[in-house]
């Protein structure tokens, strides 16, 4: 037996995709076409297929007559002008081929009575339409049921209840990962010329369907050598205050509308044009305006909507959405005739890893595919996850599964490997303080509305100030009585440095665009600011630099943006 097996279980593979989402498994599935030995690890259940399995199923993409530059254009007006067009075209010339694929391997999409797509145009804007699933409510998982399926058919290796804690590296290059099992602990050393990261973004944990997302891109890419952006973005929501839905992307254009404790459709006082049809961002700096100045609580009014409409988006099926649409009844409370209370939430980042269209990242052997990746400025149109997890993952799959081919098999150093497994079972030795209360610290500190909504300088040198002395006096102290809050830990540590670059990035850019407000800096500057902030790390230092967008050679220029349809009252 050599060194490296009685250091735990080695899975040797030509390509390893960490994570078991759609991203995951369209990656896998496209690498199997040019390897014999494709594996997918996820640290949650088998085949469960990550945050899709709870989402609607629904799928933007240029059906014909639309094309690709029509929604590229969309973007461009929709992100204020930060939209990597190059990337965007990419992404949706082929967004069509992979909606047809979805259909060959049994997925059904909502049709009209004619028999076309049943598109729901997005957030005022021209041309992107959201093509829901069938039936509506167990979307997602009838889409991870069939992706299952084909990996099985090819057989793509499975690994369950793993988590991937650190990449391995030598002369430069990705050549492998460590990591444990959650439930017995054992470690695991996985031997791979080609690695796709394909791991959700990260988040803080606020809800029981966005639970898992951790920060896993950030925290392995930084440590590989890979470099970040779009730190500063941060998906603030607003959801039901007593219970979780999906689908307000799809109430709103047909009618819902928000009100606060006055019954006024406060948004139509902040943009006439779009009113509350429009992305969640804007729409939760009007609440914590209104908040601040005592018109909340706030609810969802669907009266407004048609009875076909109403009809279209009740959840069905048996999945989750529905099970919390039956509790509800049950409890007297209809979902479309009653007016329900709705807040803001803090829910994840939309930071990535800077990946080129083919997947590649500056790290030979390391890939990365759906929201693992850096691709938009936090404002969100329904489908477009599934959009860009089916388009990048099959891309990333393809540039991953052809480099495996060309590379030939590597010994690892063992020593890195033991040093990498001492310092994950450390906590094991000493009885420190609960991973979950250091999680509530750093919520308290990133969740105040001058933080994470309205951001001043004031609320994120605070912010900044607060989470030092966690780094300080908290992490080092966490413990892990078993492997489960050994994993919790782990998940704790990413939130933390994702928390961080949060601040950080955000006290940087001094300007408003897109998802990023800051209150004391409310107009865009685009001479400064129509880029990128990229983050790398070398030792323990971090490091935050700008690079603008090469607007001059991009065909389609930024002449409209869409923050321009709203009015904020300036800082107080």
């Amino acid at each position: 037996m050599s060194s490296l097996e009685s250091q735990g279980k080695v899975i040797e593979t030509d390509v390893l995709v960490i994570g078991g989402g759609v991203s995951g498994l369209w990656a896998a599935n496209r690498a199997r076409a040019f390897v014999d030995r494709v594996t997918i690890v996820d640290k949650g259940p088998k085949d469960w297929g990550g945050q899709a399995s709870m989402s609607g199923g629904a799928m933007d993409a240029a059906v014909p007559p639309d094309t690709a530059d029509d929604f590229v254009k969309d973007l461009v007006y929709y992100y204020d002008g930060l939209c990597d067009q190059d990337f965007w075209g990419e992404i949706f010339s082929r967004s069509f081929d992979r909606m047809r694929d979805y259909q060959e391997l049994g997925y059904e999409f909502i049709t009209q009575p004619d028999g076309k797509l049943k598109g729901i145009p997005q957030r005022g804007l021209d041309h992107i339409k959201c093509y829901l699933g069938k039936p509506f409510g167990i979307g997602g998982k009838n889409m991870v049921r069939v992706l299952v399926d084909e990996a099985k058919r090819l057989g793509i290796h499975r690994v369950a209840r793993i988590v991937i804690t650190d990449l391995l590296k030598q002369n430069g290059s990705v050549v492998g990962a460590t990591g444990f099992h959650s439930v017995n602990g054992e470690f695991h050393i996985f031997k791979a010329p080609s690695i796709i990261i394909a791991v959700g973004d990260g988040g803080w944990k606020t809800s029981y369907h966005h639970n898992t997302c951790a920060g896993d891109a950030a925290y392995l890419g930084l440590g590989a050598g890979a470099e970040l952006s779009n730190c500063e973005f941060a998906r603030v929501w607003n959801v039901p205050k007593l219970f979780a839905w999906e689908g307000q992307t799809y109430l709103l254009p047909l009618g819902a509308k928000f009100i606060n404790a006055k019954g006024e459709s406060f948004m139509d006082k902040y943009s006439p044009i779009l009113g509350a049809n429009t992305d969640p961002h804007y729409v939760t700096r009007a609440m914590a305006i209104e908040a601040r100045e005592g018109r909340g609580p706030f609810f969802l009014d669907c009266s407004p909507m048609k009875p076909e409409d109403r009809e279209l988006v009740t959840p069905k099926g048996g999945g989750w959405m529905e099970l919390n649409y039956k509790k509800l009844k049950a409890l007297g409370m209809n979902f479309f005739e009653d007016r329900t209370e709705w807040t803001a939430q803090m829910r994840r980042t939309v930071m990535g890893i800077r990946a080129d269209m083919q997947g590649r990242t500056v790290v030979p052997g390391f890939f990365a595919a759906g929201r693992a990746c850096a691709t938009d400025p936090t404002l969100y149109i329904g489908g477009l996850s599934l959009c860009l997890t089916a388009v990048t993952g099959y891309i990333a799959g393809e540039t991953a599964g052809r480099y495996a081919a060309s590379q030939k098999a590597i010994d690892i150093d063992t020593s890195l490997v033991g040093y990498q497994k001492q310092n994950l079972y450390a906590p094991f030795e000493k009885s420190g303080i609960p991973s979950k209360e250091v999680l509530r610290e750093i919520q308290k500190i990133v969740f105040p509305f001058d933080v994470s909504i309205l951001k001043t300088e004031a609320g994120l040198k605070k912010a900044l100030a607060g989470l030092e002395r966690i780094r300080e006096k908290s992490l080092p102290r966490m413990g892990a009585p078993d492997p489960h809050y050994l994993m919790k830990l782990m998940e704790v540590k990413s939130i933390f440095l994702m928390s961080e670059l949060f601040v950080r990035a955000s006290l940087m850019r001094t300007e408003s665009r897109a998802g990023h407000y800051r209150e004391d800096h409310p107009l865009r500057d685009d001479s400064t600011w129509l880029g990128q902030i990229m983050v790398s790390q070398k030792g323990e230092a971090i490091n935050l630099r700008v690079e603008l967008l090469p607007v001059d050679r991009y065909r389609i220029k930024p002449t409209r943006y869409y923050s321009d349809n709203f009015t904020f009252p300036p800082a107080r």
